[in-house]
């Protein structure tokens, strides 16, 4: 009766590991496909970012270098107008020094005729002149007197005429200087007409890069959104094969125990023990209203370190930019779900069997995380969006003691 016993017991315990790992196997076959185009789209998405992280840099480096061009036009625009307004100056001087030549030859002109009729009178008088003078003179001093009044003013007349040349002479010395200046700075002026031409090439050139740059930017933005959007249907993929395969292995499991040996929604037996998810038991945050918002897990000041399997039960993986950073979940059984977030690095596929207490990840400071720590949570549900929508339980109520909790972890913030 025993051998009998024992037999039938032998054969049901074959029939379920059996039916476990055909189920397993399935599940694999199911998401194999869809774990290689994750695969693929993973390392897309890697180098697509890695291209556009170039593309960005040569573009910050192309901004930067046209920044200062479009400086160096400004300030060689501005060097070009002081020039111009030189060249006004000058050329205002130079019809000034015009003005006043032309004004002290008039002087001159009419100095020197008067002084040539003064001498052409005297000449057309001849010696009657001196005469005239001697003999309407009362006497030798009189007339040395009128003679010498004659000459006087013949010799100031010509000092006059002199200093107005002698003026004019400088005021062409001053014009000639003048318009060697002209010359001067129309040179600089072409020398700095030729190089704001060049700068200005060499601005629109670099626009031209920036443009090109930023188009391309564009397109590889694009491109990792098409990713994005592409992950997003393999994983919905992959939910669609984890919840078909709980559904297959809860059936399984009712239909051989004749019991609810599922005990949840997912159809795996979970007995609600939970251990730490790492060597670390520093609590430096737990679940509260924190920055306007439910914080909805614990952290724990576990840098860079192994995380373990909180509990036995199949791993999901996922990435969320702005949030959790790389992050696993655990589905037990009996509906409990556990999260762990910025992680460094996952060690698991989805889909994959663990064991409570192995390696899954290593954690880390991916996402949206302000230091590297591990993000853990506990929630109940039966598939990875239900999990979201469902309020977070609080893990150290969960855990077994021995932990520390840092000052302030459990006052709002």
């Amino acid at each position: 009766m025993k051998n009998k016993v024992f037999s039938l017991i032998t054969m049901v315990i074959i029939f379920i590991v059996t039916t476990s790992i055909l189920l397993n196997v399935s599940f694999a076959s199911e998401v194999s496909e869809a774990e290689a185009d994750k695969a693929r789209l993973n390392e897309q998405l890697r180098q697509a970012k890695d291209e556009k992280d170039a593309i960005s840099s040569s573009k910050t480096d192309a901004q930067s270098e046209l920044e200062s061009l479009t400086n160096q036009v400004s300030e060689a625009e501005n060097e070009l107008a002081k020039i111009k307004a030189q060249l006004t100056e000058l050329n205002n001087s130079i019809e000034q020094k015009e003005k006043e030549i032309e004004e002290e030859e008039e002087k001159i002109q009419e100095k020197d005729k008067l002084l040539k009729d003064r001498i052409v009178a005297l000449y057309e008088a001849g010696d009657t002149t001196y005469l005239d003078v001697l003999f309407n003179s009362e006497n030798i001093l009189d007339f040395l007197s009128n003679y010498s009044m004659i000459q006087q003013i013949m010799e100031t007349d010509t000092e006059l005429i002199n200093e107005l040349k002698d003026a004019k002479s400088n005021l062409e010395k001053d014009k000639e200087k003048l318009e060697q200046n002209k010359k001067e700075v129309q040179i600089l002026k072409a020398d700095q007409e030729r190089k704001n031409t060049e700068l200005k090439d060499l601005q629109e050139k670099k626009q031209s890069e920036v443009n090109k740059l930023s188009a391309e930017e564009q397109a590889k933005q694009e491109e990792i959104d098409s990713y994005n959007a592409a992950m997003v249907k393999v994983n919905e993929a992959l939910q669609r094969a984890w919840e078909k395969a709980q559904e297959e292995i809860k059936k399984n499991n009712s239909s051989n125990s004749g019991s609810s040996n599922s005990n949840g929604s997912n159809g795996l037996k979970f007995d609600g023990s939970f251990i730490w998810p790492c060597n670390n038991k520093y609590v430096t945050s737990t679940v509260k209203p924190r920055w306007g918002r439910t914080h909805k897990g614990i952290d724990i000041a576990a840098r860079y370190e192994s995380v373990y399997a909180s509990a036995s039960g199949y791993c999901y993986n996922a990435y969320d930019r702005n949030g959790y950073g790389t992050y696993v979940m655990i589905f037990h059984g009996s509906g409990y779900v556990t999260l762990y977030g910025h992680l460094s690095s996952s060690h698991v596929s989805d889909g994959q069997y663990v064991k409570q207490g192995d390696v899954i990840a290593t954690s880390g400071n991916s996402g949206g995380s302000t230091g590297a720590h591990l993000h853990f949570e506990i929630r109940q549900a039966s598939n990875v969006s239900q999990f979201f929508s469902k309020s977070p339980l609080n893990p150290l109520d969960y855990l077994p003691g021995g932990y520390t909790l840092a000052p302030g972890a459990t006052t709002a913030s």
